[in-house]
């Protein structure tokens, strides 16, 4: 019977062995026997800490309130600078349902144990986990007067309110942080952002920011975010226009704030923006000035690409170097500041060092004044001064080719020959083919010396290497004059210099003078081997500028024609995407898969056939 009852006797280990047993027991889920040896270390050493933490996140954990309130209240008896345990203690209380006793015990550590900010952050932090408000706020009140910083928990004020969408408590204590500690405007501005993800919490945020921006003029750089981020652009930009240009830093966040805009498609804004930037900025840097008219262009170039009529399958020449002209449709721009204040920033740009940096922004300024205000002679002034600016030999070269390139949109295509065969034969890099060259043969397409480019490309296009850049476009520009001129009659010769006349009337920015020339070779050389091409490019050119129906006659009018398909392609475009009509499309784009079989847009005017009539399937 002894030897039965030593048996069903367990022998609790001792030292630190059991405390490793103890702890493994824990990890491997043995709650009762980890507690039990605890337990038992712990009454042999009540000072043993590490065990009192183990039991103490034990009984947190399970929940397990009257056990932890038990062995608290013996720990602090005998450690009562332990000001964790305390707190702790009234938390088991607080757990235990005796909300009461918890308090008591809270209340007590504030009027007896607050003797340092630490100790004002522990009892704050027990407020917040129990959601005790009124303790926190009038704690926060305490502190703040104590330690005479007016910001004292705004932080995690405003985070605690901000979580539960009390969101005008939250806005009170952002705006007390950033009134008395500036260094937080940036983190400020990210929260109430994230705030205004919540749409109930427009009003209240728009009303409160502008309410405090007198006061607080740094409130303005969160009302700008705001207004940029809920879609009220304008606002955005008059609260930039409030915060100035004249502090370290603003040219960059006008600069970021304008390309933004320009990102959002608010043109008009963003180029607002650059404007204010520009005439208001203190200091002459280059950098900036580079960056802004850059952007400037940049802007008005997205603007007119955007409503430029982009079609699918009917482009004109894309990609070609003989036939870039990106820009057609003149922006309206004629009463707008940078027409006005061009003179302005040339003044600027005088004071500046002469370097490369500076030549960059002259050359930026020629091209806002060629393509945007098309002011030639402000162009070649800016040009000519990037020259003199000591720009590196690339951006010199370029240059150069806008200067000639002035000379044809100026029709002075004469002295564009001389000047772009100088400029080829000063710039030989090999075989000798550049931008240079490009230039040299449309100054003479455009001055209707047909056989010269001709026999230049004879001369050169066997010799070429087939990986040369402008090999392609060479070949294009080769087949184009042998197929439609050299291979042609008189009358095919004569339309063909009218059509390179109307080229260069587009050069120039002569859009009804060249329409007119490409109406009179369809309606005076009906039959020549250029008409189809250049009524297409008069259905083009009509779409461009708004007069879809016309566009559509003049398209169907090649059907008979080596140029069918893409006649066929265009009107199906116009009906599908302009008109409306896509039944109407849908018997263009069929008869292209019927009729033009050999045709290269067979293939994906297929596809989009299926994609289109999908829906009407369904």
């Amino acid at each position: 019977m002894g030897q039965l009852l030593a048996q069903t006797i367990e022998v609790l280990p001792e030292g630190e062995a059991a405390f490793v047993q103890a702890m493994a027991m824990e990890r491997a889920g043995n709650l009762d026997g980890a507690i039990q040896i605890y337990q038992n270390i712990l009454a042999g050493n009540p000072n043993h800490q590490r065990v009192y933490l183990q039991l103490r996140n034990i009984y947190s954990r399970t929940g397990n309130a009257a056990a932890g309130i038990s062995m608290v209240e013996a720990w602090v008896n005998h450690h009562p600078d332990d000001l964790q345990s305390l707190l702790i203690l009234g938390e088991f209380y607080y757990r235990n349902q005796d909300h009461e006793k918890a308090l008591e015990i809270w209340d007590h550590f504030r009027k007896t144990k607050l003797t340092n900010q630490t100790t004002f952050r522990l009892l704050f932090h027990t407020y917040v986990r129990f959601g005790q408000v009124d303790a926190m706020e009038a704690l926060t009140r305490e502190a703040r007067e104590r330690f005479n910083e007016h910001h004292f928990f705004a932080i995690d004020l405003a985070n605690y309110y901000q979580s539960r969408q009390t969101y005008d408590r939250s806005l009170r204590e952002y705006l007390t942080l950033i009134r008395y500690q500036k260094e937080y405007l940036r983190y400020t501005t990210d929260r109430l952002l994230l705030m205004s993800d919540d749409t109930t919490a427009h009003a209240l945020i728009d009303s409160t920011l502008r309410n405090t921006s007198e006061e607080i003029p740094d409130v303005r750089y969160i009302l700008a975010g705001f207004y940029y981020k809920t879609g009220r652009f304008e606002n955005a930009l008059n609260e930039h226009r409030q915060i100035g240009v004249s502090n370290p830093g603003d040219s960059k966040r006008w600069l970021e704030f304008a390309e933004n805009l320009r990102k959002e498609k608010q043109y008009e804004l963003s180029i607002q923006a650059y404007h204010h930037l520009l005439q208001n900025m203190t200091k002459n840097d280059p950098n900036i000035i580079g960056k802004a008219l850059l952007g400037l262009g940049q802007t008005f170039e997205e603007q007119i690409v955007q409503n430029k009529t982009e079609m699918k399958f009917v482009k004109w020449f894309p990609e070609n170097e003989f036939f870039q002209n990106h820009i057609i449709k003149a922006p309206q721009i004629a009463d707008d500041l940078l027409a006005n204040t061009i003179e302005h920033y040339q003044s600027i740009l005088a004071m500046l060092p002469p370097s490369n940096t500076t030549a960059t922004v002259h050359y930026r300024l020629g091209e806002i004044q060629s393509r945007m205000i098309r002011d030639l002679n402000g162009a070649k002034i800016s040009y000519e001064t990037a020259l003199q600016s000591l720009p590196q030999s690339d951006l010199r070269k370029k240059i150069r080719i806008r200067l000639g390139n002035l000379l044809l949109s100026a029709g002075q295509y004469t002295v564009a020959v001389n000047y772009f065969g100088k400029g080829r034969f000063q710039n030989l890099r090999g075989d000798g083919i550049d931008e240079f060259t490009i230039g040299y043969l449309n100054s003479q397409l455009f001055n209707r010396e047909i056989n010269a480019p001709l026999a230049f490309l004879d001369s050169v296009i066997l010799a070429l290497d087939p990986n040369h850049r402008y090999f392609n476009d060479l070949m294009e520009m080769h087949d184009l004059l042998v197929n439609y001129y050299f291979d042609g009659t008189r009358d095919d010769r004569t339309a063909f210099e009218s059509f390179f006349q109307a080229e260069a009337l587009i050069r120039q920015y002569k859009i009804s003078e060249a329409l007119e020339t490409l109406t009179s070779i369809q309606e005076s050389h009906p039959d020549a081997l250029i008409t189809p091409l250049s009524t297409l490019r008069m259905a083009i050119l009509l779409l461009e500028f708004d007069q879809p129906e016309a566009a559509l006659a003049k398209a169907l009018s090649i059907e008979n024609s080596p140029l069918k398909d893409q006649g066929l392609a265009l009107a199906g475009e116009i009906e599908e995407r302009i008109l409306g009509n896509p039944d109407k499309a849908l018997i263009h784009y069929h008869r292209i898969l019927s009729e033009c079989q050999s045709s290269l847009l067979i293939e994906p005017v297929r596809l989009h056939i299926r994609k289109l009539s999908q829906p009407q399937e369904s």
